[in-house]
């Protein structure tokens, strides 16, 4: 005695099926960006078309101004006014990226050399020698993983790669537009 399925429960049987694949698809397609593979950019990608839209200075010369002159400070309150909220490219938010860039440590895990957190910036001496660039030219990069070997030297670039985010930081140092939870921290060029 053989036993087949009537015609009516094949049918949903089937049709029960494509629709599980259908979801089980859609649901692989969408997957988290955190497993996705980094999107290299360059920190001309940081900047939207456009920007800079306008002279803070309205051409005013300062380079004969001294640091101690009253206008020179006024002048420099408003251009540091005009790049600590400069415009961000607002397609990043959330994505996986790698970029190089200079470290700039801000905190280290306690009792150790290994920096924690840390501002990527385009160019040595950003922040330190220099006064800190725009903030969509900033990032700053959370580094909660003990176990990279990555060893800070200032004149070596690094590359990073992780989720970015959006999010507008004041810190002692500069302004920062940009975040990235760090899933990666090489040296750059090796």
């Amino acid at each position: 005695m053989s036993f087949t399925l009537p015609p009516y429960l094949f049918y949903k049987n089937q049709t029960c099926c494509h629709f599980i694949l259908l979801v089980a698809l859609a649901v692989s397609s969408c997957a988290s960006p955190a497993y996705s593979e980094p999107r290299s950019i360059g920190w001309n990608d940081l900047v939207p078309l456009g920007w800079p839209d306008r002279d803070p200075l309205d051409g005013r010369d300062i380079s004969n101004l001294s640091d101690q002159d009253p206008e020179a400070k006024r002048l420099y309150a408003i251009l540091r006014e005009y790049l600590d909220n400069a415009p961000v490219v607002e397609e990043l938010d959330g994505q996986q990226v790698s970029i190089p860039g200079y470290v700039v440590p801000m905190e280290f895990f306690s009792g150790t050399r290994q920096i924690k957190t840390f501002l990527l910036v385009p160019f040595q001496g950003a922040c330190i020698h220099v006064p800190p660039p725009a903030s969509n030219q900033i990032v700053l990069v959370n580094n909660d993983r003990k176990d990279f070997d990555f060893t800070y030297d200032p004149e070596v670039p690094v590359l990073v790669s992780g989720l970015l985010t959006i999010d507008h930081i004041e810190s002692d140092l500069a302004v920062s537009s940009y975040q990235l939870d760090a899933s990666s921290i090489t040296e750059y060029g090796n």
